[in-house]
């Protein structure tokens, strides 16, 4: 089950070059997944949903404001998020709800969704400061396991035990909130970690 309101921040080539200060409701389809660099959920359960969008995979648009996930269609409102100084997107955010709360995307203003924004952008800081809190052994055994190495392989290299690596492992999967490993590694290359 989706939440009852979420949201899916797509950073672009862009983002880090200027501030978000202007929005422009658009349509999913205008969404350009070339440029599509990260991707931010407020809900992890969100996170098939903004893969999806970002492959530009066409089965999940089911209509400009309906996705459609597994038996469940979702409504949708998608903004391009602009800076004062570009034409060219910084990212974009999607708004998805049910169909029982879907009466509640038309509260979403510019302002309202340029809070949005800058949590998910605020939340992308705060793990950049995490990896600067992480232990140089930490990074090497994510950058590893990033590179294709298994547990017995980094241990190895690292003179740690697998039991060790897994817990280096666990300490990064901590610092972003990743579930699991191929999660990890997803948000440690968004982060630009690996």
């Amino acid at each position: 089950m989706q939440p009852e309101l979420g949201w899916v921040f797509f950073s672009t080539y862009n983002e880090h070059c200027a501030c978000p200060t202007r929005v422009v409701e658009t349509q999913l389809s205008e969404i350009d997944p070339s440029q599509v660099t990260a991707i931010s959920v407020s809900d992890h359960n969100l996170r098939k949903i903004g893969a999806g969008i970002a492959l530009g995979i066409k089965n999940v648009l089911k209509a400009p404001d309906r996705i459609k996930v597994g038996d469940e269609t979702l409504f949708v409102r998608s903004y391009s998020i602009l800076s004062s100084d570009s034409a060219m997107p910084i990212g974009y955010m999607v708004i998805v709800t049910n169909k029982i709360h879907c009466q509640d995307l038309e509260k979403f203003t510019s302002s309202s969704v340029l809070k949005l924004v800058h949590s998910a952008v605020s939340k992308s800081s705060d793990l950049e400061q995490g990896f600067r809190e992480l232990k140089l052994k930490t990074l090497q055994v994510l950058k590893m396991t990033a590179l294709g190495l298994s547990a017995g392989e980094i241990a190895d290299v690292l003179h740690l035990t697998s039991r060790g690596v897994d817990y280096h492992l666990s300490l990064a999967k901590q610092k972003v909130g990743a579930i699991n490993k191929p999660n990890l590694i997803f948000e440690a290359k968004n982060l630009g970690w690996v």
